[in-house]
């Protein structure tokens, strides 16, 4: 989505705040290229500015880790992950300032008004977690990602459960918004006339009769999907006339990034 939206014309940063570094990889860093590299844990720990942190996202195009051998994405910045992130938690219980570190990233940003920050959350919750969604209000959206299977579609439960207890933890506070909204859903894996796989066609109308006035286009089920984790590569670069790439550009628009390049 933030590549999609970095090649439409709309200039934003990533949080990967995920240990598994999914994100960071695909978007041009792995393990190798993030040696001696700040992270985002830099950015809690208050040790690093979101500029010593943040490169430009990029893909490989060659061989080994010099400038030709990747093409970077215009307008886009990754803020890394690493292996560390674990103990994101941890830092934060054991200094109670850390907890307003997003918040002290969004008062000191002086970039763009119109910049976009796209966060990737690991799946679990945590201290790192809320100190992030916290500092959301009703103009901000959290976009849950879910496959087409009943068991991934009913874990959505806690997930509204924890944003409704965010919601009231905050609710007469001034200082911390405290007001995450979810306004779009996105289910991916979704049925095709090739792959009509019952478990996804029953999640599918699970997700209809439950959330069906969020839902945004489909995501359908390809197996090109998977290729962007072995070539480290967006979807929209790599293969932009796939199934899944074609369904995000819809997504994209439909949930207000219109193509303006």
């Amino acid at each position: 989505m933030a590549t999609e939206a970095a090649l439409r014309g709309y200039p934003g940063t990533i949080f990967d705040f995920d240990a598994n570094r999914s994100t960071t990889t695909i978007l041009g860093y792995d393990e190798e290229a993030m040696k001696g590299r700040k992270t985002v844990l830099d950015l809690i720990h208050g040790t690093a500015t979101l500029d010593e942190v943040a490169p430009p996202a990029r893909y490989r195009i060659g061989d080994g880790y010099d400038d030709d051998a990747f093409a970077y994405i215009p307008a886009l910045r990754v803020v890394p992950s690493c292996k560390e992130m674990s103990t994101a938690d941890t830092a934060i219980a054991e200094d109670a300032d850390r907890q307003d570190w997003f918040a002290e990233i969004l008062l000191g940003y002086d970039g763009d008004e119109d910049d976009t920050f796209w966060l990737d959350f690991p799946a679990s919750y945590g201290k790192m977690v809320y100190s992030v969604i916290r500092m959301l209000d009703e103009d901000d959206s959290v976009i849950p990602s879910v496959r087409a299977d009943p068991k991934d579609v009913k874990l959505l439960v806690p997930l509204f459960e924890e944003l409704d207890r965010v919601r009231e933890k905050n609710r007469h506070r001034r200082s911390v918004p405290g007001r995450p909204t979810v306004n779009h859903l996105i289910l991916t894996g979704t049925p095709t006339a090739s792959y009509t796989e019952a478990s996804a066609r029953k999640a599918t109308a699970l997700a209809e009769s439950l959330y069906g006035d969020i839902l945004t286009p489909y995501i359908r089920y390809s197996a090109d999907a998977k290729k962007l984790y072995d070539d480290c590569c967006p979807l929209p670069i790599l293969l932009p006339n796939s199934v899944p790439a074609v369904d995000y550009r819809k997504l994209m628009t439909s949930i207000g990034f219109p193509d303006r390049t």
